[in-house]
């Protein structure tokens, strides 16, 4: 009876197991049988992931270069909508194929992930309220700074400013909440890449002039799956190279690639 019971056990493994996919590599042959490749996405950035609220549709430079990608599969594209704290969940768990979500590129992430060329290279930027005095970044001494979880901003500005600022440091699920913090005067700035500043001014609000810390973008992916990561690679590559991606820069209003 126990033998029974644990051949049964077995079975029950290894069909959950397979429900569920387990560690499976993720090819490009296995996308094409099934038809669809799952891309995370923002949909609140403006120029590279948004999604329309007049027309249903995503639109932006991240959104473009998936939906390539997807034509060059012959498959179609489903985008799933990321957050900063959810987008590595997300490829973890297989929820997700890739995720173009404007996740900077940095030697420790890519000891746990797999990163494509940067396919666009933003600076970080400060935001604060007009009327908040702050003119420089230097007046951010002793306050508080919005920034979201797992963000590379904090260290940058902390490394950017050097010595001797005393800077307190919020950490928010996501940007909206930070615009929400920011107008309550909860906080005293915003900090994140100039893109997604970009995405949350208003009338009342302004970045500082001064931009740093490149945050080179890449295409996110599993490191176990090896031929996926390298067909996306060549694509990338091939696009940067043949102007594909600066045509679709351009076309989406953003500004070529910060060099410093």
């Amino acid at each position: 009876m126990k033998r029974i019971i644990a051949i049964v056990l077995v079975f029950v493994m290894m069909f959950s197991f397979s429900a569920c996919g387990g560690n499976a590599e993720v090819t490009v042959e296995s996308i094409q049988e099934r038809g669809v490749l799952r891309v995370g996405v923002k949909d609140s950035l403006i120029g590279m992931g948004y999604l329309n609220p007049e027309t249903g549709e995503y639109e932006g430079l991240e959104i473009d270069i998936a939906r390539k990608i997807a034509e060059e599969m012959g498959v179609e594209v489903e985008f799933l909508v990321v957050t900063p704290t959810t987008r590595l969940q997300m490829i973890d768990s297989g929820d997700i194929d890739i995720s173009l979500s404007n996740f900077t590129i940095t030697e420790e992430r890519k000891m746990s992930y797999h990163f494509s060329a940067p396919y666009y290279t933003d600076a970080v930027g400060v935001m604060v309220l007009k009327d908040s005095g702050i003119s420089s970044l230097e007046d951010l001494d002793g306050k508080t700074i919005g920034v979201t979880m797992s963000s590379t901003s904090a260290a940058s500005l902390k490394e950017y400013l050097g010595e001797g600022y005393e800077l307190s440091f919020d950490e928010f699920d996501d940007h909206a909440g930070i615009k929400l913090a920011l107008s309550a005067g909860a906080i005293d700035a915003h900090c994140v890449d100039t893109v997604v500043l970009t995405t949350y001014m208003d009338d009342t609000t302004v970045i500082l002039e001064d931009r740093f810390a490149a945050q080179p973008f890449g295409v996110v992916s599993k490191l176990s799956n090896t031929q996926l990561n390298a067909y996306v690679d060549g694509l990338i590559d091939e696009w940067l190279s043949d102007g594909t991606i600066d045509s679709m820069r351009e076309a989406n209003g953003l500004l070529p690639s910060f060099e410093g």
